[in-house]
């Protein structure tokens, strides 16, 4: 995963902790309520939502760049990317297509309305297979999505028109990954089963809203002490045994045992705050503008609908 430069000053960092994509934000769809929602459907929950398409293309397709509209396009075969954005400070209220193309190594852009709450994301093959004459079915498979850009409003007016994080940003964040320390594991839809089907009959949706959900730390970049783009044990301070209350295990001569998400933990305690740690948030919570990326791969869909569903205003009923 790329590192995200470090802008001026005061920055924030974003480290991520936790391995594994979390899990779906808020209440399960039909689980704590009881009611198999998916089961008794063609798997989308009912009620108000935004709708994206995301069609193959194949080679002599050519694609206007033009924004407006709910679809994107990626290849028919092989790997696309998708921006995401979502302003806080945004009058947006629709989801916005920014830019559609992701054919030939290109990258679409998608504006979503802001929720605090966030959004429950189901998504669905559907359209027939290679133009209905292959047999083995066609599968598309979904990443995780990595925060690309995050800032926050230092106090411009304009900021709400804003789509991508300014180079002069006074509060930018960056996204700080180590080696091993993120797994994005995929989520793959399947629209047949050759051995049932034949290349023919409809998919239900996928609850993916776990792809769109972070689990990590937001630092203030002051505490990058040896700055190195990278919260490590080398910005833990050597006195920093002093400085946390007396509550944490000692070393062999005496010191207390500090390391990175100790001193993190005791930074987020402060006031003001100089690290937040979130669980299983809405990613685009993370800042007031949060930008992010989806890898895909496509094996021969032709479309897959995702829906979008404001997690305060969804009921999930039989």
């Amino acid at each position: 995963m790329k590192r995200i430069a470090m802008l001026v000053l005061p920055v924030m960092l974003v480290v991520v902790l936790i391995l594994g994509a979390s899990t779906a934000m808020a209440a399960k769809p039909g689980r704590s309520t009881g009611n198999d929602v998916i089961a008794r459907s063609n798997g989308f929950p009912s009620g108000a939502h935004f709708n994206l398409n995301i069609h193959g293309k194949n080679d002599s397709f050519t694609c206007d760049s033009s924004p407006g509209g709910g679809s994107v396009f990626v290849d028919e075969y092989g790997p696309a990317t998708i921006q995401y954005v979502s302003n806080k400070k945004s009058s947006v209220t629709e989801l916005k297509v920014l830019d559609p193309c992701a054919v030939d190594g290109g990258t679409a852009k998608v504006q979503l309305p802001h929720e605090q709450q966030g959004y429950y994301v189901f998504a669905r093959i559907l359209a027939k297979p290679n133009n209905g004459s292959s047999s083995t079915g066609s599968s598309i498979i979904l990443y995780q999505n990595e925060v690309a850009q995050a800032c926050n409003d230092p106090g411009d007016p304009d900021f709400g028109d804003l789509t991508e994080c300014p180079d002069d940003s006074l509060l930018a964040l960056g996204l700080i990954v180590g080696t091993n320390m993120y797994t994005a594991e995929p989520e793959q839809y399947v629209r047949f089963d050759p051995g049932a089907t034949k290349a023919r009959g409809k998919s239900k949706a996928t609850d993916i809203t776990r792809l769109f959900t972070f689990s990590g730390w937001v630092v203030d970049e002051r505490l990058d002490v040896n700055e190195n783009g990278v919260i490590d044990e080398g910005d833990v301070p050597a006195d920093a045994y002093n400085t946390i209350p007396e509550t944490q295990p000692y070393d062999a001569d005496g010191n207390l045992i500090i390391d990175v998400e100790e001193w993190l933990t005791f930074q987020s305690e402060q006031d003001p705050p100089m690290a937040w740690y979130f669980d299983e948030e809405w990613i685009f919570n993370i800042a007031d503008l949060v930008v992010t990326e989806q890898g895909l791969v496509n094996d021969g869909t032709k479309l897959l609908q995702i829906r979008f569903y404001p997690v305060a205003t969804t009921e999930f009923t039989p």
